[in-house]
């Protein structure tokens, strides 16, 4: 189910009903093109088959919409403004703002959702990146020593000291509940978790938020008694 939400998201359902549109309009006004010119039914039958094509459009983007309301609806973030189908959102989390919202990933990949926090005073340079796998890390990156964290993460540091006590046991604690793929950035001040796709169940925003809240919150402190 998680590799077709990442595979099968708005974007890729348009093109997929837009070619089996296309290739249906074409593959009957082929089969009968004598029946249609006699009839000068042509553009009817075009106009049909774009009426269909709209139809499945405005479907799909309501299912769109109705997955972000449920966000909205079911977990303790709210939008920041009406404007827009999926405005972004936040919510206030262990003394800090968490944002959420869909980020553009290119124009053949799915949008995407980041989740960031922005930890005040941080100056240490930072930059460090944990990417979801759920099975097989301990294979590659760093091993922080937790076995059941180290195989659900790949960790990798491009700046950074003093990381094991930003690490600690609750922040690896709200790590190992994410069940959902995606990447956990610490880059100076901001702490970022960002989902490949857009259709995420209030539960998986519920943990990613509290995961990038805790890191935030656990750099503060260490900032506040001088230890980072």
């Amino acid at each position: 189910m998680t590799r077709l939400r990442r595979y099968l998201g708005e974007r890729h359902r348009l093109l997929v009903w837009t070619v089996l549109i296309a290739g249906g309009g074409w593959v009957a006004i082929t089969e009968f093109e004598n029946e249609l010119a006699a009839y000068a039914d042509r553009p009817a039958a075009i106009a049909a088959f774009a009426g269909v094509w709209l139809a499945g459009v405005l479907v799909v983007r309501r299912r769109e919409r109705r997955a972000w309301r449920r966000l909205i609806d079911e977990t303790p973030f709210e939008p920041q403004h009406e404007d827009d189908r999926r405005p972004p959102l936040q919510r206030s989390l262990k003394g800090n703002v968490i944002t959420a919202e869909p980020v553009g990933r290119g124009l053949v990949r799915q949008q995407g959702i980041r989740v960031e926090a922005t930890a005040g005073g941080v100056t240490a340079p930072i930059d460090v990146t944990l990417t979801y796998v759920g099975s097989g890390g301990t294979e590659r990156g760093i091993r922080t020593g937790t076995d059941a964290l180290d195989e659900q993460f790949v960790f990798e540091v491009t700046a950074g000291s003093n990381l094991a006590s930003v690490f600690d046991a609750e922040v690896q604690s709200a790590l190992l509940d994410v069940s959902i793929p995606g990447r956990l950035r610490i880059d100076g001040r901001h702490v970022s978790y960002e989902i490949p796709f857009t259709r995420v169940r209030p539960s998986e925003l519920g943990t990613v938020s509290k995961a990038v809240a805790t890191i935030a919150a656990r750099m503060e402190h260490l900032v506040a008694t001088g230890r980072l």
